[in-house]
């Protein structure tokens, strides 16, 4: 029996809080949930400070919530910051809603999924140096979550897309980056589509 390392578990467990701004992004009007997220931000920011400037909050953060800050993070900035900086910026930056909502869900959960899956049952590396294995399981849960907002075609391409991006090496937190690249790759393809029409 394979067991999911429990860090990593979470990790991943808190990575699903990211959907408590998904939600907000479609319940709340747009201005709110800026407002929201940049706040959050700069919370976080003043307790990243506050960390490295007190060498006790360092500790106490880095080993009562190992698996939320990883082993690296105890002399780095948190990716919690470049995760809400990511969708701060998706959502200024892009208009479609839909869009935009299916960049947070292959973040929350098809990032997740690729991470988890990867750890526990990843035997095959992929040029980027991610598992395949992962890589599956990130493209199944993005197309089944894209199969909620669009219809199967543009799920299936969208889900190859946030697979791709997932799996690229990114020098500067992932996080950041997923968001915005997924959100516009997206609306890229949804306009070239709609001029082939």
């Amino acid at each position: 029996m394979v067991s999911v390392p429990k860090d990593e578990l979470k990790r991943k467990g808190f990575h699903l809080c990211t959907l408590i701004y998904v939600l907000g992004y479609w319940y709340l009007p747009k201005p709110v949930v800026i407002w929201g997220l940049s706040i959050a931000i700069a919370l976080v920011i003043i307790l990243e400070i506050l960390r490295f400037k007190v060498p006790v909050c360092n500790n106490f953060f880095c080993n009562n919530f190992k698996g939320f800050y990883r082993p690296e993070e105890a002399k780095k900035v948190s990716g919690l910051i470049g995760t809400l900086s990511g969708a701060l910026i998706t959502i200024i930056l892009f208009q479609n809603r839909h869009m935009v909502l299916a960049s947070f869900l292959y973040l929350a959960l098809g990032d997740s999924a690729a991470a988890l899956v990867g750890k526990t049952l990843g035997k095959h590396k992929s040029f980027a140096g991610k598992s395949i294995e992962g890589s599956i399981s990130c493209f199944v849960v993005c197309f089944i979550a894209g199969l909620f907002i669009f219809n199967w075609k543009f799920a299936l391409a969208g889900a190859l897309i946030a697979t791709v991006v997932e799996a690229i090496p990114w020098k500067i937190n992932d996080n950041f980056w997923m968001q915005i690249v997924n959100a516009g790759l997206l609306t890229l393809l949804s306009g070239v589509m709609l001029w082939m029409k």
